[in-house]
């Protein structure tokens, strides 16, 4: 093969490289702009909503989630936009938990304690506006820690708080657990075994337990709660503190909160964000 046919063959595989690119690129950007043009309706909406503007709202999400999933593929968004929504759609769920009612599957309960799913709407909105932030790695990578540790501890009260509500039910055959909380993988339908059917009807033998019920939660963590153990235990931490320790970190770090601490220096940087979660 002479080097004329050689350097032929060799441009011809750049050319051909350089269109393939060109053309991934400009289907990507396509793509991009598919993506944003779909979703931009969501900046419409922050704050606290009217109830009209939480039925439009949701009715307009509820058409994006019945997009095909072949189609929903071709939907894409780069990291740093992708982070801007998610914290935008976050902070509105905090804002609105009773988003979360709407053409849910399946649906929640209507006595559903809203409270904790505020929490961690919070913290999820807190996660993404971090990695977004200009802030150097180390101090993102100790913020998020630091927010993961709070959602930890706020899965691990909503359980304890479970738990106590499971223990304050009556005796009775067939009790229907309480409504699932925040934080539960799994836990029982019914609670309360060992009745047996005799003439006067269902009764629990003398001497039999109302035995051990398992719960786990979103973590794999498991917990067995003995039901013959007194109703009222220790909580390991207060709710209502633990609710305004993640209200206070929320409202304090603002974007202006961020870009403050990017001028600081690393030393005072580092003190300041320990400073924040100092109750951990």
């Amino acid at each position: 093969m002479n080097k004329k046919r050689i350097l032929f063959i060799s441009l011809l595989g750049i050319v051909l490289l350089c269109v393939g690119v060109f053309y991934w690129h400009t289907q990507r950007q396509a793509n991009y702009a598919k993506t944003r043009e779909l979703f931009a309706p969501i900046y419409e909406y922050s704050g606290r909503l009217t109830p009209e503007e939480q039925k439009r709202f949701s009715e307009f999400t509820h058409s994006i989630m019945d997009v095909e999933p072949s189609v929903a593929k071709t939907y894409a968004l780069p990291q740093r936009e992708q982070l801007r929504l998610e914290g935008h759609s976050m902070t509105l769920y905090r804002n609105n938990p009773e988003l979360m009612f709407v053409n849910s599957v399946p649906p929640f309960p209507d006595d559903t304690d809203v409270d904790p799913y505020i929490r961690h709407f919070s913290i999820l909105a807190l996660i993404a506006k971090t990695k977004l932030t200009d802030l150097p790695a180390d101090s993102r990578k100790s913020i998020i820690s630091h927010l993961e540790a709070l959602e930890k501890r706020l899965t691990k009260n909503s359980v304890e708080v479970y738990i106590q509500e499971i223990r304050n039910l009556p005796d009775r055959p067939r009790q229907k657990a309480p409504p699932m909380r925040f934080g539960i993988a799994s836990a029982p339908g019914e609670v309360g075994g060992g009745w047996v059917l005799e003439a006067e009807g269902l009764v629990r033998p003398e001497g039999t337990k109302r035995g051990v019920i398992q719960i786990t939660d979103i973590y794999g963590n498991e917990y067995a709660v003995d039901m013959n153990a007194p109703t009222h235990t220790e909580m390991t931490e207060d709710t209502t503190e633990l609710y305004a320790e993640i209200d206070r970190v929320f409202e304090t770090l603002t974007d202006a909160e961020f870009q403050r601490l990017s001028g600081l220096n690393k030393a005072d940087r580092s003190a300041e964000i320990e400073k924040l979660f100092l109750s951990e």
